[in-house]
């Protein structure tokens, strides 16, 4: 579906093209990205995109590289999938950095304004039948059930190159959150708040 905000294929800053399922073409644009199916172009903001996820499909995905990609604009509607793509790491990487660039000023407004941020993150099952479950950012700290830790009784983030696990532990070194980066739904945004809270750099394993 287009709107007055869906930009002219003629502006895209790269086109990707799939073979044998549809969507069967997308469109990145600086502020967002447009699904072909058929005549049919459908856009997306990547301010709107509440949920990112990273995922290895076919008969090697438990152990394959992320070669899939999904989006949506709310925990209650449909996925939009890019997998099997032509030159699929280049679009990764160029969704990935322009869906932060469009999407972390709004989470930091958020935050700012004393609302909470919600993420979730993967428990079990595999695209799409996922079982999540949440956690929320804010201004106060990470609340994860009942639980809050404010910021400033958190180390520093954990990334481990090796495992590429996200970790956060409170300043005794106990374990507070720790997940693989793709079981955590928009894991590039998570990360940055988190930076953006704790207002220092990560910490490379």
């Amino acid at each position: 579906m287009t709107d007055s905000r869906t930009p002219q294929a003629s502006d895209a800053l790269a086109v990707f093209t799939r073979t044998g399922s549809s969507p069967d073409c997308f469109e990145l644009h600086e502020n967002g990205v447009v699904s072909h199916q058929g005549d049919a172009r459908s856009y997306t903001a990547f301010s709107d995109i509440q949920d990112l996820c990273l995922f290895a499909a076919g008969p090697d995905a438990a152990s394959g590289p992320v070669d899939s990609l999904a989006y949506r604009t709310r925990p209650d509607n449909a996925w939009t999938v890019a997998s099997g793509l032509n030159e699929f790491s280049k679009f990764m990487d160029a969704f990935r950095s322009n869906y932060v660039a469009r999407r972390l000023p709004v989470l930091d407004a958020l935050t700012a304004e004393g609302e909470r941020v919600t993420f979730r993150y993967i428990v079990d099952g595999d695209f799409p039948d996922l079982e999540t479950r949440e956690l929320s950012l804010s201004a106060q700290g990470l609340h994860i059930g009942a639980a809050t830790w404010p910021f400033e009784s958190l180390q520093r983030i954990d990334l481990n190159d090796w495992t590429e696990t996200v970790s956060l532990r409170d300043d005794s070194g106990k374990m507070v959150f720790s997940s693989l980066a793709t079981r955590i739904l928009s894991s590039d945004l998570f990360v940055n708040l988190v930076y953006d809270q704790l207002g220092q750099t990560a910490e490379y394993a």
